[in-house]
């Protein structure tokens, strides 16, 4: 049986020194993305993550970095495909608290990692997507519909002449 991830990045304030860092570094369970009854996403392992925290005047800065695989459904072709959704730069400044022992900056990791999710997400560039018709996925092959009819509604444009009109009365030479 495997060990269970956290579900929490808890600083404790007071192992921060007075003119130094406090760094945590680990992985918390996917679960904590909350993509359970998502129908685009969904979590594929555990997040990443990589922070430190310092005081600053009457501030706690907690800095670093976090990342997330996760299956999305592409936009196209209607698939899931695997990618990792990443937080190179997360910084927050959280109000220094009078007798706060502890600082959980969990819900703000989920945050900037749920709005580095693409909002039209793509397996790859190129995806052919479904055919239109049958529904069948183009990146497998043609499918076996007809091509569409051409649109011969703007045709009948292309051959028109307009007649010279006259200057407009009211139009400077």
């Amino acid at each position: 049986m495997e060990p269970r991830l956290p579900t929490k990045v808890v600083f404790n304030l007071l192992r921060i020194p007075p003119d130094g860092e406090l760094e945590l570094a680990g992985e918390l369970s996917g679960d904590v993305l909350d993509l359970a009854r998502d129908p685009v996403a969904r979590a594929d392992g555990p997040v990443s993550y990589a922070l430190s925290a310092q005081f600053a005047d009457q501030s706690l800065l907690v800095r670093g970095s976090a990342s997330a695989p996760v299956r999305l459904l592409c936009g196209r072709c209607a698939r899931f495909f695997s990618t990792t959704v990443r937080i190179p730069a997360f910084l927050r400044a959280y109000p220094r608290q009078a007798g706060a022992e502890s600082l959980d900056v969990t819900e703000d990791l989920r945050e900037d990692l749920l709005c580095e999710l693409p909002a039209y997400p793509l397996c790859k560039s190129d995806c052919k997507g479904l055919c239109a018709r049958c529904g069948k996925d183009l990146n497998d092959g043609p499918c076996a519909c007809p091509p569409p009819p051409a649109d011969d509604a703007w045709t009948a444009l292309d051959g028109l002449v307009l007649p010279d009109r006259p200057p407009n009365p009211g139009a400077d030479p």
